[in-house]
C-alpha cells in the first residue's frame, strides 16, 4: 500500500511540475483527467455500450 501512495505522489509531484500549477489545481486536474481517461477505456472495452459494464462483462478480467 505504501508503494501505491508513493507512486500516485510521484505522479502528481510530476503533474504539477510539466503544467506549472499549484498542488490543489494539480490534484483536481489529474484526478478529472484520470478519471476521463478510465471512462474512455470502459467505453472501448464495452464497444461504446456502458450497459455492459452492469452485466459484469468485466468480471471475466478479473483476477481471483
Amino acid at each position: 500500500m505504501l508503494y501505491m501512495t508513493l507512486s500516485a505522489a510521484m505522479l502528481l509531484q510530476l503533474y504539477k511540475k510539466l503544467n506549472g500549477l499549484g498542488y490543489k489545481t494539480a490534484k483536481r486536474r489529474f484526478s478529472i483527467e484520470l478519471w476521463e481517461r478510465w471512462i474512455a477505456v470502459f467505453v472501448k472495452e464495452c464497444g461504446g455500450n456502458p450497459e455492459l459494464i452492469n452485466r459484469g462483462y468485466f468480471n471475466q478480467f478479473s483476477v481471483p
